[in-house]
């Protein structure tokens, strides 16, 4: 997806598919720097064949990860980024390239598309996608914020040299930044005037991070039931699989730590309250948990 993007070409084009990962994987190889970063991000984010589809929002020029570039007097960049304003053209591209690819590779069943940007634009993804089934998965803040702020340490390392470094307090400003506008836009979409859970929104299931973890196969077949779709036994053996042979940690252990970063524990749940008692207090975490299979 991020080298020779068009056309777009089918998953079994097993040929065109390792010319183009060739390419991209050749070009980072040719400098330590990039390889061991790759290494990095890798340990943060896992790297897999098949790519979140923020690489399409990329390419029609909406990447909030680009905020990191400005420094900290310049806001405009993190103000465009973060600004609900007219993001229809980012999504116009998006659709018109998830089509070129459905016109060559047509899944079985349904395109998944994940990436949390689509969190700062969700009435507009909906727009373009009236019939999305819209999955939102939940973790406690305390866990999200300091890794997310290890993961953006690590990219951005590959956008500066020893002489142009980026700080770590830079990093956790512009990640509170982030994070405080993400859940400022899933509290906005999700709840009515009165502060309670929007229930009329039918096409939305919410599970939570560790409910996933603890039952992967398990919240997947409640997703399936919930929504409808057709479970198959191959479909699950496929999973079963794929688990076996991408356990976590095969790419690298994510270590970080609150205190690495100036967090605690009690600041952040004071300030996100009110998203942690809709979304993650125990009782919405009871209902979430599906039974094992």
């Amino acid at each position: 997806m991020m080298i020779d993007v068009v056309p777009p070409i089918a998953r079994s084009d097993s040929i065109e598919q390792k010319r183009r990962i060739d390419i991209l994987y050749s070009s980072s190889q040719e400098s330590e720097q990039l390889t061991n970063i790759l290494i990095q991000t890798a340990a943060s984010h896992p790297h897999f064949p098949i790519e979140e589809d923020c690489h399409i929002l990329c390419q029609a020029g909406y990447f909030p990860l680009f905020t990191l570039l400005s420094n900290d007097e310049d806001s405009n960049a993190e103000s465009w980024i973060r600004n609900e304003m007219n993001k229809s053209y980012a999504y116009d591209y998006h659709e018109t390239f998830v089509r070129m690819l459905n016109s060559v590779d047509a899944p079985k069943s349904h395109w998944l598309l994940k990436t949390q940007f689509h969190v700062f634009y969700l009435d507009g993804l909906l727009r373009h996608y009236p019939n999305a089934l819209l999955i939102m998965t939940h973790r406690s803040l305390d866990e999200v914020l300091p890794s997310w702020c290890s993961l953006l340490m690590a990219a951005a390392n590959g956008q500066f040299n020893a002489t142009n470094s980026i700080s770590r307090d830079r990093i956790t400003k512009r990640c509170c930044q982030n994070m405080d506008k993400s859940i400022e836009c899933i509290m906005k979409f999700r709840t009515c005037q009165n502060g309670e859970v929007d229930q009329s929104r039918k096409n939305m299931l919410d599970i939570t991070y560790d409910n996933l973890m603890k039952n992967p196969i398990g919240v997947v077949h409640q997703i399936y039931d919930y929504f409808n779709l057709q479970w198959s036994n191959e479909f699950e053996k496929a999973m079963h699989n794929w688990l076996m042979e991408n356990p976590q940690g095969k790419q690298g252990r994510h270590k970080y730590t609150l205190s690495e970063f100036g967090f605690n524990r009690e600041d952040i749940q004071a300030r996100y309250a009110d998203y942690t008692n809709l979304f993650l207090c125990s009782t919405f975490s009871d209902n979430q948990s599906p039974s094992t299979n």
